[in-house]
């Protein structure tokens, strides 16, 4: 069920709620019609703001639906989605992990729930929620690509490779999985069968920026910095604010010996991910200078 149809029958609880449990109107007191009034309050101010666009204003109200509806998923996932709007990685995964508790497709919050723990400088959380995701549906080549991500990313190459694999069994033309593998690939230095990745991907989608930089990495690898230059700067006009774009540019820039615009790409990209400050200070201190 999508998140529009969630929040429609969320609604409709709410709509039909008064008169399922008291049908009869001289029954319903004063206060409970108060707390209705209040719901329908709550719930006018937190579509509108969301509609909108106006999340701080969305929030109080959502929150006080979901305090009032704790096992209403629907408004668990705007409560996530607020927090999300609003830079709130750590109370977004909170929201994500009621929406988990409560939803009879938990699948639904992922691969946010994911995505909102790494932001939050949580990976081992992170893990842990990509893992719990594919468990939901372990055939389900989005997750397993999610989670085989993850392992890269924490140098578990094995672990990686058998999750891309497993999502390749399962749907070999996902470009995602097709680039992990390639990416895999060139860490093992198969260069064919990386290039080959970045090709297939390429010839499909040649705007794909992850593909680009996969092309540009092997060509870099392959001492080809002309053509590694090319495909880097495809790939930054598709991402401006790609940082491993930015980084592997500036490597090639500096082996030119151009080392202002080398210095400008690091600078960008530490500007951009400053999680990544010790690996770009030996790269700025290699092209310190004018020139």
């Amino acid at each position: 069920m999508t998140p529009a149809a969630r929040l429609a029958g969320g609604t409709l609880v709410l709509t039909v709620y008064a008169w399922v449990l008291n049908p009869m109107p001289a029954s319903v007191s004063s206060a409970d019609h108060r707390a209705d009034a209040d719901v329908e309050q709550w719930l006018a101010l937190s579509n509108d703001a969301y509609a909108a666009g106006r999340y701080a204003d969305a929030l109080a109200p959502t929150s006080s639906l979901v305090a009032r509806y704790p096992l209403q998923q629907a408004y668990a996932e705007r409560l996530a989605r607020i927090f999300g709007q609003l830079n709130r990685p750590a109370d977004e995964a909170g929201a994500w992990e009621r929406f988990v508790d409560t939803s009879p497709t938990p699948i639904d919050a992922c691969p946010a729930i994911g995505d909102a723990y790494a932001r939050a400088g949580q990976p081992q959380k992170s893990l842990e929620a990509r893992e719990r995701c594919v468990s939901f549906d372990p055939r389900n080549s989005e997750q397993l690509f999610f989670l085989g991500r993850t392992y890269e990313h924490a140098g578990r190459t094995a672990d990686a490779m058998a999750r891309y694999s497993e999502a390749a069994a399962t749907d070999p033309a996902n470009a995602d999985v097709v680039l992990g593998l390639g990416r895999l690939a060139l860490r093992g230095d198969q260069l064919p069968k990386a290039k080959d990745a970045a090709d297939q991907v390429l010839a499909r989608f040649p705007a794909n920026a992850d593909a680009l930089l996969l092309a540009g990495l092997v060509a870099e690898r392959q001492s080809r910095p002309q053509d590694a230059r090319y495909d880097f700067e495809r790939a930054l006009a598709v991402a401006p604010d790609y940082v491993d774009v930015h980084i592997a540019l500036g490597r090639v820039e500096a082996g030119a010996g151009r080392r202002g615009e080398a210095r400008r790409h690091f600078e960008r990209a530490l500007e951009l991910d400053p999680s990544r400050r010790a690996a770009l200070s030996l790269w700025l201190e290699r092209v310190a200078g004018t020139h």
